[in-house]
């Protein structure tokens, strides 16, 4: 999950906080800035050689890219891996 930093236009007072998005500000999922495949990707990249020996070995990606609207609003990337075996596929 990719939590993309909002602007500070989107603030009452241009100031972030918590309960403090404008009412007309856009919702979570706006579609701006980067795209949400290139960001998996970058990410995916960077734990080559660190979680597994090359991306290749991914046979399933969920990824989304929404507007922070928790606390600060700063942004975050979240990752969860786990282990996928064959009796887990449909």
């Amino acid at each position: 999950k990719f939590r993309i930093k909002r602007p500070l236009s989107h603030f009452v007072g241009n100031k972030p906080g918590h309960g403090r998005i404008r009412p007309n500000a856009p919702g979570k999922l706006h579609n701006s800035r980067s795209d949400v495949d290139n960001l998996a990707k970058f990410v995916m990249d960077s734990l080559n050689e660190v979680l597994y020996v090359d991306d290749r070995q991914v046979v399933s990606l969920k990824a989304i890219k929404v507007l922070d609207s928790d606390g600060l609003c700063r942004g975050a990337t979240e990752v969860f891996i786990r282990t996928l075996e064959e009796d887990d596929i449909v």
